[in-house]
Parts: structure tokens; sequence; C-alpha cells
């Protein structure tokens, strides 16, 4: 079995171990539960970690973490913006950002997870902002009734979003099958 704690404690911790992690537990369980867990903790920086592993594990595949689609839900609602914290929690915001929608298997989670989404596309962070308008993208092709405000998103932070809003915003448009300009 994987020693989630250990390895989210480990001195150097980016990219490669989250997705190699991610991978290794994706089919255990009793790992996702502890990775869950781990998102709960008192070690700001190892809550952080779990998140970016939560997020690697749901690109491929939500599966795996919809049975905690609730708790994460509520854990995104909790994270105070930075400027209401000490603690940078912006890096947490974008993972989860991400993982709430693609977990989110219900039209009540979906349409929490909008609301959240909502109050995201207002944060400082930027990163924050692109997973914001990714997020709600995600669940306009499962939620219909999500779309116009989906594109409404997009289309704003075409107009006035940073380089990398713009980027998240043409994805998204692509996603909903829109090209830019196009109504």
């Amino acid at each position: 079995m994987v020693k989630i704690d250990e390895r989210l404690r480990v001195r150097c911790f980016g990219l490669n171990e989250a997705r190699a992690l991610a991978e290794e537990i994706a089919d255990d369980k009793a790992a996702v539960r502890a990775l869950v867990r781990e998102l709960f903790g008192d070690e700001v920086e190892v809550r952080k970690r779990a998140a970016d592993v939560a997020r690697r594990i749901t690109e491929r595949d939500a599966g795996p973490l919809e049975r905690y689609a609730d708790e994460l839900a509520g854990l995104l609602e909790s994270l105070p913006p930075d400027r209401e914290s000490r603690t940078r929690w912006s890096r947490m915001r974008w993972h989860l950002g991400l993982v709430v929608p693609r977990v989110a298997n219900t039209r009540e989670r979906r349409m929490r997870a909008a609301r959240v989404m909502s109050l995201l596309a207002e944060d400082e962070s930027n990163a924050v902002r692109c997973s914001a308008v990714e997020g709600l993208g995600t669940l306009a092709l499962k939620e219909p009734s999500l779309r116009d405000e989906a594109e409404a998103m997009a289309d704003q932070y075409l107009w006035d979003g940073t380089k990398a809003m713009k980027s998240r915003a043409r994805a998204v448009r692509k996603m909903l099958g829109k090209k830019y300009g196009e109504r």
C-alpha cells in the first residue's frame, strides 16, 4: 500500500511527483481516502500537494473521487481568499477549482459547483480565475442550463482577461463548440 502521508511530505514535490502519485493511487480506494483526509489536515503545504494529486487523478478519471464530491465542494467553499488570510490558499483553490466540477456527478452538485466557480471568477489570483472558467465550461458540458453562463464568462475573459485567461476562455469556447467571435 502506498503511504500517502509520507509521499506528500517529501522535501521536493512538484508536477512529476503529483502525476506519479496520482497514477499509483487512482485505483486504490484506501489510498484515495487517505488523500482526501490529507486535504483536510493541519499542514498547509501537504493540503496543497494533496489538491494537486487530486487534480491529476481527475484529469484521467473523476470516478475515484466522485464519492467525495460534497466534501470537496465544501472544502473549496471554505477556503478564504488570500486577502483575508495570512496563508496563501490560491494554489489549493486553483486545483480544487478543476477537481470539483469534474467530480460533480449530479445536477445538484453541478449547480453548487457552478456557484463556486462564479465566486472563483472574482478571485485575485489569475490561476484561480483560469480554473473558474475551465471548471464552468466542464460543468456546462454535463449541465446544459449552465451553457449560457459558461459562454458569458468565456466571452468576458476574452474581452478583458489576462493572456492566460484568454487562453483558457478560447479552450472553453472550443470545448463548447464555439469559435472566438461567434455568438
